[in-house]
């Protein structure tokens, strides 16, 4: 009996041995850690030493709105779109998958795991997940690219630079509150700026929707002492007021209705 064990256990040895990932490419540049977007309102805020920023500064701060760089067709969904956010503008808030490139601009910090094969960016906003394979050169193939919020990315190292390219994308969630086609391809470039603050360089491409590329630029910076929390936000929640103007703090109620 005790052979038979000892000769079961080499055996899931050598099985665990074989499923084991062979490193295809050197990590020049160590991303692991817990990150946090330090472009945000709040995180802006606390390097200014301000505990709050009026309205007025905010208008004060804020760039003209240039015309949306859209093809005519997308033009008019976007007018669409504008349209029916008016309709609905009653202080309602619905929850969902914020896609890319918004989740890399988030003001929710993130986790960055890194191995040999693939980089893995879990995400306290929603749980989300996005995984970086750099053991692939090609993405995937049409019958298996299903069009998703986080699309299909694979990366490569030039030097220190760590260079994602994603395409793949579904089209429930605007980029910059445009409209965009499933020919989005999203092209990142993440380098150091030292040893605990990257950039990311985010250049947006669709020649269906957009007349020219959009670019967004990102800096983060490491957090050794946070921890990713769980959180999520459901969809179909709501925070509206009610005839009265008080928020209820969920779900909206039916009215109650009459029996005849």
């Amino acid at each position: 009996m005790a052979c038979g064990f000892a000769a079961l256990l080499a055996l899931m040895a050598s099985d665990l041995r074989a499923a084991a990932p062979t490193p295809s490419a050197a990590v020049p540049f160590d991303l692991s850690g817990v990150w946090m977007n330090d472009n945000t309102l709040d995180e802006r805020m606390k390097r200014e030493g301000r505990t709050r920023q009026t309205a007025e500064e905010l208008r004060a701060g804020a760039a003209t709105p240039e015309a949306p760089p859209l093809t005519p067709r997308y033009l008019e969904i976007y007018q669409r779109m504008q349209a029916e956010t008016r309709r609905l503008a009653e202080g309602t808030a619905t929850c969902e998958w914020p896609g890319m490139p918004t989740i890399m601009t988030y003001p929710y910090p993130f986790e960055i795991l890194s191995t040999p094969d693939r980089i893995t960016f879990l995400f306290e906003a929603e749980s989300q997940v996005r995984r970086i394979f750099l053991n692939r050169t090609r993405h995937l193939g049409a019958d298996d690219l299903d069009p998703s919020y986080n699309g299909d990315s694979i990366g490569r190292w030039e030097g220190t630079t760590l260079v994602i390219d994603t395409i793949g994308f579904n089209t429930r969630r605007p980029v910059r509150g445009l409209p965009h086609s499933e020919q989005m391809r999203i092209v990142e470039r993440i380098k150091p700026i030292d040893s605990n603050t990257i950039s990311n360089q985010i250049t947006i491409t669709d020649p269906e929707a957009f007349t020219r590329p959009m670019i967004i630029n990102v800096q983060y910076s490491r957090r050794p002492d946070w921890r990713i929390r769980e959180y999520s936000c459901a969809e179909n929640n709501r925070d509206a007021p009610d005839a009265e103007g008080q928020r209820t703090g969920g779900v909206v109620a039916a009215p109650a209705t009459t029996a005849p």
